[in-house]
């Protein structure tokens, strides 16, 4: 028998599965450094690392933690406490064991939430479950063969109590009315000789001269020891069943306050029962008549009476099956699927019926999905890591449990070191040196971290970089983990870059981020522009047209917008236009700038020109200050969803200070001195070609000034930039202060900072809007086959789902996690997958959808087009690639290939 828990191979795997957060704390409660093995945000190094945890618990869960950190420091003694920790977005559990350590606290942190919520539940269950039984009259018995004593407990009402009773056989056969005792005894006999829990008997009994029907089972055979066998089951006090078989209330009320969906219908799919939770999911009034309702029209996951039967027409009389249903509920999308069990029922009137009890499991697949994915990262990551990586055991003389790959400096496979420590391997002196290095990171705890530099047998240069940590566990004799790092190319490779000079190198980088970047960021557009316009052509609907149109216009000035941008930074640096000077009147201009941009303000935005000096005067050139304000604005509109945009100007001594404020999502403090180099963006999934703030910063050094940025995470960003001011200032102004008068002032609008309208209303639509399939005349589903779209560009999955919802039923991913999630529920016939995606791009879905399944065909559609772009899709495990814009035709063509 293979033991895989025991099979070193699989330790670190199960290291890092089981592993807990470990936070080393100071006496004061400072943070003084954290191992972090958990995915739970306030968990992490930033959130944690230097911060006093103190002042950041909550106070219930400070008044309990803090007497016990006390007490380990002061009794220098290990303690394990569980504790509540109540935050914002829920309420944890978890496991705290602190030891001392020198002078501080060491808190070992284990999640149990998930654990302690279960157990709630089941407590809850429990309370229901006995509520229940003492709703049934239900109790249990045990029996023994040896002793022949019956002992009972549970709520039947007679004989039984809440705690154990026990009774004699002989005790309990004469309380069994004499004209039953023969099926009594005869059944007693038959279970004390063969299992028999699949009969119940019914029989009676007298109690104070009243007669009793009592209903008993036998769920459990178990012979012990001594020869004898236990034989327990329950038994229910049936008196008023019998007596009055159809006042079922009790039993009634126990089922219509279930938190299971329940539900009963014949074979023809009409309800004969269904409970409040029943009712609720699927939106029936209590007042409506469930018998004029057929199951399949009720529920999405049952479309027909074909379907219907389906589910039950395996099932033999009296016995059960379990089944999935996807989708179950037509109006909330959100809940991914229901497990359940459907039972065959049949009354004593001979009516058949079948009952199904079904529970909510979205969350318990969504785990699983996520466990799966990683899973299969992990095994990927140890299978593939550049690292040896090595597990010692220190209570079995440091032998090595766990090793990934061959030794650096002997030919020696992992497999062969298993079982072995270092004597085995090395030279007596070298592993001497190893050895006291061990015991005193066993001793100690203290990690060592070092960078070695020496050479191989061949004389090869070679560093490494060595670490060892040791991992202490409750569920494992403590270890050490040894982990070298061949790092000799990258310290090489660094060398010889840090020798470079470093503007060439970022301009190199630049320059190829910017190819990309316009592939990507013109052929968006283009797919937009050239697929809709296709469609037009063969839509006869005016509103349809209409919509499609404004599409094509939106990409249109979003194209334009591009160019202009890319045309500007070179005729500025060339020194090709020319800047013409003349009085401008701020005011007036700030005012124009508001007209122009206030209807392209993002819904829940104020766009507030400030109170400014409305007699300010500059000589300047009026179009590039505009358009500088412009690109601001509009950067800020990209970037803001609530709150506010304010811009406005006051003088400052010799110059005129403009600002543009947003209360938007800020810029990264590592990104805030580069937002005005060439080719940079502060959000990659943002439109734009990262030239428009360089451009703003070469106008504004042009008109003589300078531009700044301040910005907070989170919290929005102040963008600010002078201009010269006036020496003196004229009385009056016999011109508007604009530009000469054969230009028009806003005409700018067009270039950099103009914003286009945004993504037409009605075409998101995720796999919650998705069309049901057409329904034919005969009220059956016309099947067809199942396409998911894995695209975060709303115009594009419009113009894919205008080309394919007729032929085809259409599923949507937002990103390629949703993707990845969405193909184990869905299990489409075909997937779309766009590369550039947020959260997980088309590439890494495709490589652990292709993981799930080797046979679903995978056709790449990107903006990105290169040769290059083509052949990591195809090493991805894509099936097809289809560059943007796609062709109408030829997107058909492909998928019919595949489908």
């Amino acid at each position: 028998m293979k033991r895989i828990l025991h099979d070193a191979y699989n330790a670190e795997k199960i290291l890092q599965l089981t592993a807990d957060t470990l936070i080393l704390v100071t006496p004061e409660g400072v943070c003084a450094d954290i191992d972090a093995h958990s995915n739970l945000w306030f968990l992490q190094e930033e959130v944690l690392l230097g911060k006093n945890l103190f002042e950041l618990l909550p106070e219930h869960t400070l008044e309990k933690i803090q007497p016990v950190f006390q007490e380990v420091i002061e009794q220098k003694r290990k303690i394990s406490r569980n504790f509540r920790l109540e935050l914002d977005d829920g309420t944890y559990y978890f496991k705290c064991i602190m030891y001392p350590y020198d002078d501080m606290v060491l808190c070992q942190y284990r999640d149990i939430t998930e654990r302690s919520n279960v157990k709630l539940q089941l407590e809850k269950a429990n309370k229901e479950l006995t509520e229940i039984q003492k709703a049934a009259k239900i109790g249990q018995w045990r029996y023994n063969t040896y002793d022949e004593m019956f002992y009972y407990r549970g709520y039947t009402g007679i004989i039984c109590q809440e705690n154990t009773s026990e009774l004699s056989l002989a005790r309990y056969t004469d309380l069994v009315l004499e004209e039953d005792r023969h099926i009594f005894t005869g059944w007693i006999l038959k279970n004390q000789t063969q299992s028999n829990d699949e009969e119940s008997i019914d029989y009676r009994i007298c109690l104070d001269n009243q007669i009793h029907y009592i209903r008993l089972k036998t769920y459990l055979r178990e012979q012990m020891p001594d020869g004898s066998f236990n034989i327990e089951g329950y038994v229910q006090n049936v008196t008023d069943i019998q007596r009055r078989r159809n006042d079922i209330n009790t039993l009634t009320h126990a089922i219509n306050n279930a938190k299971e969906s329940i539900f009963a219908a014949d074979e023809s799919g009409t309800l004969v029962f269904a409970n409040r939770q029943f009712m609720k999911n699927h939106h029936i009034a209590e007042q409506v008549n469930i018998s004029d309702l057929k199951i399949y029209e009720v529920v999405g996951d049952l479309q027909t009476l074909e379907g219907w039967k389906r589910r039950f027409k395996q099932i033999k009389p009296g016995e059960s099956t379990n089944f999935i249903a996807y989708h179950p509920l037509k109006y909330d999308k959100n809940v991914l699927a229901f497990e359940g069990t459907v039972y065959h029922v049949t009354s004593d009137e001979g009516v058949v019926s079948y009952w199904s009890f079904t529970h909510d499991i979205t969350e318990q697949l969504r785990y699983e999905s996520q466990i799966k994915r990683l899973n299969r990262i992990m095994d990927a990551t140890l299978k593939n890591l550049p690292a040896s990586i090595v597990v010692k055991d220190i209570n079995n003389d440091f032998r090595y449990i766990y090793r990934n790959r061959k030794l650096y400096d002997l030919d020696i496979s992992a497999e062969r070191t298993i079982g072995k420590n270092d004597f085995d391997f090395h030279p007596t002196a070298q592993a001497e040196m190893k050895r006291k290095e061990d015991m005193e990171i066993a001793r100690t705890g203290k990690e060592v971290h070092r960078t070695v530099e020496n050479r191989d047998q061949n004389g090869n240069l070679r560093i490494l970089d060595k670490r060892k940590i040791k991992v202490e566990s409750e569920d494992f004799s403590p270890v050490i983990i040894s982990i070298e790092w061949d790092i000799t190319e990258l310290e090489l490779i660094k060398r010889e870059l840090l020798a470079e000079k470093e503007k060439a190198e970022t301009s190199d980088k630049q320059k190829s981020a910017f190819l990309a970047n316009m592939s990507h960021e013109i052929r968006t557009p283009l797919n937009a522009i050239v697929g809709f316009s296709r469609i037009i052509s063969e839509s006869d609907n005016a509103e349809e047209r209409k919509e499609f149109y404004e599409i094509v216009d939106a990409n249109n000035e979003r194209l334009l917008q591009l160019i202009n941008e890319i045309l500007d930074l070179s005729k500025i640096e060339s020194g090709i236009v020319e800047f013409t000077i003349a009085p401008v009147k701020l005011h007036r201009m700030c005012k124009e700038i508001h007209d122009a941009h206030i209807f392209r303000c993002p819904k829940g935005v104020e766009l507030r020109f400030e109170p400014s000096d409305d007699t300010l005067i500059i000589d300047s050139d009026k179009n590039r200050v505009f358009q500088v304000l412009s690109n601001l604005i509009g950067n800020a509109f990209k970037f803001t969803t609530e709150g506010s945009i304010s811009y406005g100007y006051r003088r400052e001594g010799d110059f005129i200070v403009f600002h543009v404020t947003d209360t938007g999502f800020g810029i990264q403090p590592d990104k805030v001195d580069k937002v005005f180099e060439r080719f940079v963006k502060v959000n990659n999934f943002a439109q734009g070609t990262g030239l428009g703030l360089s451009i703003c910063k070469t106008i504004i050094e042009r008109l003589g000034g300078e531009i700044s940025v301040v910005s907070e995470l989170g919290k929005g960003s102040t963008f600010t930039f002078t201009l010269p001011a006036r020496e003196e200032q004229p009385e009056a102004e016999t011109s508007s202060g604009c530009i000469p008068a054969n230009e028009d002032c806003t005409h700018r609008e067009a270039g950099i900072g103009a914003m286009h309208p945004g993504t037409p209303e009605g075409l998101h639509d995720g796999p919650e809007g998705s069309d049901a399939p057409p329904q034919a005349e005969t009220g059956k589903a016309v099947e067809r086959a199942t396409i998911l779209i894995a695209e975060d560009t709303d115009s594009n999955y419009g113009l894919l789902k205008a080309i394919l919802e007729k032929e085809y039923h259409l599923e949507r991913a937002l990103d390629g996690m949703e993707a990845v999630t969405m193909f184990d529920i869905v299990q489409p016939d075909l997937i779309l997958m766009d590369i550039q995606m947020p959260n997980l791009d088309g590439l890494e879905a495709t490589k652990i959808i292709r993981e799930l399944s080797a046979t679903v065909p995978i056709i790449v559609q990107s903006a990105y087009a290169f040769e290059h772009d083509r052949k990591m899709a195809e090493e991805a495990g894509s099936t097809d690639f289809i560059a943007k814009p796609i062709a109408q035709d030829k997107l058909k063509e492909m998928i019919k290939k595949y489908i």
